[in-house]
């Protein structure tokens, strides 16, 4: 084991926020969390991104009896609430009851496997719990082994959702994972474009809770330290995977989840939003980096900037709406959107934000990002 990833494993707690899901930092995750799960349970269910197929390492993961194993194809889309009602009617039909479910992947497959823990336990649609302050029982425990570093979905209380008229989160103390298996090395074999706009994401977690005017102290100052990680990671040429990087990216990625239990993102994500709804195979990150280029007027002098540069020293051209078939036919449905987004626009504007985000001001965003 390299002397970063030892550093890694035997780090004492760096985050400030409480983190309620329990955090085993490894060297091996992936027998890291069989043996847990000969420990502690007696019936896991799988979703694994579909990605995974194929690498050896997680071998052990795919040889689970077949009706206890799914494989979510993350490139086709983003989870959707009609994804995690299909999976709760196929573990109830079968009557598997399992004990836990374990999300293997990216924040697609983990954000998946938290919303189908807790709607296995809940009576309603998915959809119908898209929001926040929902009266909501306990699901099945949620346990993730993520492969792509820096979403922070392996910690935080949300599970992200396109649903059929908006793209939200289940936002509940509830949906956090139980236990977070950080594996540095399992995001050895993720393609370079992936690596790059994970962390991406990761950076504009960090440097938007910074910015947020409702966030709390603690995860500010996370956020903080977050954004300088992140930084140190996206300032290189990331076409080779490193071991110290990916371990230096694990330490932000888990600064973000510690940062989003007690902050909130805010103008990139609330555009973000109404991207993804309009093209199902637009990765969040890059929604994210899209929606940064076209904020200029608010984020100029910092992330406005430092997108172009991180883009430029990885060698990836800038990306745009037009790439995913968006154009100023969907203007209309993407306002809508993100008009709801109401808690990101007041972290970032503060009180009295509706006087700036008007369906004016957000078709003069969108239209100057659809003719980029």
């Amino acid at each position: 084991m390299g002397k970063a990833l030892d550093d890694f494993v035997h780090s004492e707690k760096w985050w400030r926020t409480n983190i309620p899901s329990e955090i085993i930092l490894s060297e091996n995750g992936v027998s890291d969390s069989l043996r847990l799960l000969k420990e502690r349970k007696g019936r896991p269910f799988f979703i694994l991104d579909k990605a995974l197929v194929g690498q050896e390492k997680f071998k052990p993961f795919l040889e689970a009896e077949p009706d206890f194993l799914f494989l979510f194809d993350a490139t086709a889309s983003e989870p959707r609430t009609s994804d995690v009602d299909a999976l709760v009617k196929l573990v109830k039909d079968k009557n598997l009851n399992p004990d836990v479910i374990v999300g293997v992947g990216g924040g697609g497959a983990m954000d998946l496997a938290k919303a189908t823990g807790i709607c296995l336990k809940n009576p309603k649609t998915a959809a119908e719990y898209q929001g926040w302050g929902f009266d909501m029982l306990s699901g099945v425990d949620v346990w993730v082994v993520p492969t792509l570093i820096g979403t922070g979905a392996e910690l935080t209380p949300i599970a992200v959702l396109r649903g059929p008229q908006k793209k939200l989160g289940i936002n509940t103390s509830l949906v956090a994972a139980k236990i977070a298996f950080i594996d540095p090395q399992l995001s050895e074999k993720a393609k370079k474009f992936n690596r790059f706009f994970t962390m991406m994401d990761c950076f504009y977690h960090h440097y938007e809770i910074t910015m947020s005017k409702t966030s709390a102290p603690d995860a500010i100052l996370d956020a903080q330290d977050g954004l300088t990680l992140s930084r140190s990671v996206l300032s290189r040429d990331l076409s080779e995977y490193s071991l110290e990087v990916a371990v230096t990216s694990a330490r932000a990625s888990i600064l973000g989840g510690s940062s989003t239990i007690g902050g909130r993102v805010g103008a990139s994500h609330a555009i973000s939003y109404g991207l993804s709804n309009a093209a199902p195979r637009l990765p969040h990150s890059v929604a994210v980096t899209i929606s940064m280029l076209g904020l200029e007027d608010l984020y100029s002098g910092g992330g406005y900037e430092e997108t172009l540069k991180y883009l430029d020293v990885n060698g990836l051209p800038v990306p745009k709406a037009r790439d995913y078939d968006i154009s100023a036919s969907h203007i209309d449905g993407l306002v809508k959107t993100a008009l709801g987004m109401d808690k990101l626009w007041l972290s970032h504007f503060g009180e009295g934000w509706e006087k700036t985000v008007t369906s004016s001001f957000l078709r003069g965003v969108y239209t100057k990002i659809v003719e980029a």
